[in-house]
Order: structure tokens, then C-alpha cells, then sequence
């Protein structure tokens, strides 16, 4: 029967006492007759219950936190919906008090534009309530041109600048969702124009590991190095950036369901790179 000797017992006591609540004193839980052993176990047994009221706290702190997080999260998304319904709003207007076709021509394009983005923040929005039920994202995959995503995408953004695209003028195809695909390089240029205010360029590559690899480049202040780890965490938005911090979140969890891979490259003062990499559709 192991039992304790006082040292022993006032060694674990010093280190519980400095915040070590992992140790524990080494005594057979039967040791109860003699009184160094009932010392030991009622020891034990008061660092068991810390450790235990310990983990409650840290996890009382962490849904406290969350729950900050999705306040924020709501009121910059409310902040970032502001803009696309103020010209909805002002579209209808001008459509209510002119029906020339010279007008309709100049407000439809706006139109669409705003409701382009606001599906986006909706589409968003979905998959964050899909993701915290476990539901996983949908997704449905086929062959997939990435030039003709990555044009579709530059169309998009053809009223905010010129978004510069190199790269071969074949690629294989990649086994993918387009929706999904434009929806992440969608988030990265936003990002790109948003932090960077220029437009990016994109640059593609067909990789030997049987992947394709998109690069959107922009020249913005770049990312310091302690947030490049956890910008892609849920409603993260770093120092010097605005906007609700779910759209790298989301587009990486629709990167790894397909396959692939998000990551990012920066340096502050000199931009950055985000990598998005897609399987083709042969898997090399």
C-alpha cells in the first residue's frame, strides 16, 4: 500500500499552490487508516474538484467569448449589408420617378450588383448555420474549367478595377463545385479591394502534385505575423481589418471539402497571397 511521506505531500501542495493543478500526490486510495494516506487522498480529491471548477471557468470564458464574437460578427454584417440596400434603394427611386430606358439601362447593372452581394453575405450566413448544426456544406462537383470561374469572377468585379489574370492558356480541369469556387475567390478579391484598396491580380498554375493552384495577389499592408495563423478562424478579422471575419473561414472549409487548400503568404508593407489549391479532376 502506497502511502505518502509529509515531503512528498508538501511538494504537491507547493506546485498545486503555484498553479500546477495537473500534479497529484501518490497514495493508494485505500490508505485511509493511516494519517499521512487521508491527507494524500483529501489532497487528491481537492485538486480533482479545481481542476474540475477550472475547465468550467475556461469554458464559461470561451462561450462568453463566442458569444461576443457573434455580436460583432452581426453588426458589421448589418454595417457591410448597409451599402448594397442603399443602392437597391436608391436604384428603385430613380426607377419610380423615371421609367426611360436610358435609366433602367444605368440602374440595372447597379441593381444586380447589389443583389450580387447581398446573396453573398446571405450564402455566408447559411453556411455559418450549417457549419455550427454539424450539417456539413453542400457541395456538388464536377469537372470544372478554372479559367471560366475566374472570368466569371473578374466580371463581377469589373466596376471596382481591373483584375489582372496570367497563367497558362490551358489548364487541367479540377474536380469542383464552380458555385463554391467562385464563392471563395469572390471573398478573397473582396478582401483584396476592401484591405488593399486596388484591384488584385491572378495568377495560375498547374502543379505537379496534380493540383491547380490560383494566387490572388494584392499589395496591401499585409498581414502581421502573429494574425497569418488565425485569420482563417471563425470571425477573426485582424488588426486592420474590417468586415464580419467569416469569409477566410468559410472559404477554407470549402477549400479542405473539396480536397484542397487555403493558405496565405505576407509580410507587413509588402501584401499578400492567398493559395488556393483544387485536385484536378484526373488527381494528377
Amino acid at each position: 500500500m502506497k502511502i505518502p511521506d509529509l515531503e512528498e505531500l508538501l511538494d504537491v501542495i507547493s506546485l498545486a499552490c503555484l498553479g500546477d493543478t495537473d500534479v497529484r500526490v501518490d497514495v493508494d486510495p485505500s490508505a485511509l487508516d493511516d494519517p499521512l494516506g487521508v491527507i494524500g487522498n483529501a489532497v487528491n480529491v481537492l485538486l480533482d474538484d479545481l481542476e474540475y471548477r477550472q475547465r468550467e471557468r475556461e469554458e464559461a470564458l470561451r462561450r462568453v467569448a463566442a458569444m461576443d464574437a457573434k455580436q460583432e460578427f452581426l453588426a458589421y454584417l448589418s454595417h457591410d449589408m448597409q451599402t448594397p440596400m442603399a443602392v437597391l434603394l436608391g436604384a428603385v427611386t430613380v426607377l419610380r420617378t423615371s421609367r426611360s430606358d436610358e435609366d433602367v439601362a444605368a440602374t440595372l447593372p447597379l441593381m444586380e450588383h447589389a443583389i450580387e452581394r447581398l446573396q453573398r453575405f446571405v450564402s455566408q450566413f447559411l453556411d455559418l448555420a450549417r457549419l455550427e448544426a454539424d450539417r456539413g456544406l453542400v457541395l456538388e462537383v464536377a469537372p470544372l474549367d478554372v479559367r471560366a470561374v475566374v472570368k466569371r469572377v473578374v466580371e463581377l468585379f469589373a466596376d471596382d478595377g481591373t483584375i489582372a489574370v496570367t497563367g497558362p492558356a490551358e489548364l487541367s480541369p479540377v474536380a469542383a463545385d464552380p458555385t463554391r469556387v467562385e464563392q471563395i475567390l469572390a471573398n478573397l478579391v473582396t478582401n483584396a479591394f476592401k484591405y488593399a484598396g486596388e484591384a488584385p491580380s491572378i495568377v495560375l498554375r498547374d502543379r505537379e502534385d496534380g493540383t491547380i493552384e490560383i494566387r490572388v495577389v494584392d499589395h496591401g499592408p499585409g498581414i502581421a505575423a502573429d494574425e497569418v495563423d488565425r485569420i482563417f478562424d471563425k470571425f477573426e478579422r485582424g488588426s486592420s481589418a474590417p468586415g464580419a471575419g467569416l469569409g477566410l473561414y468559410i472559404s477554407r472549409v470549402l477549400a479542405e471539402a473539396h480536397g484542397g487548400t487555403l493558405t496565405v503568404e505576407s509580410e507587413p508593407g509588402e501584401g499578400s497571397t492567398f493559395l488556393l489549391c483544387l485536385p484536378t479532376a484526373h488527381g494528377g
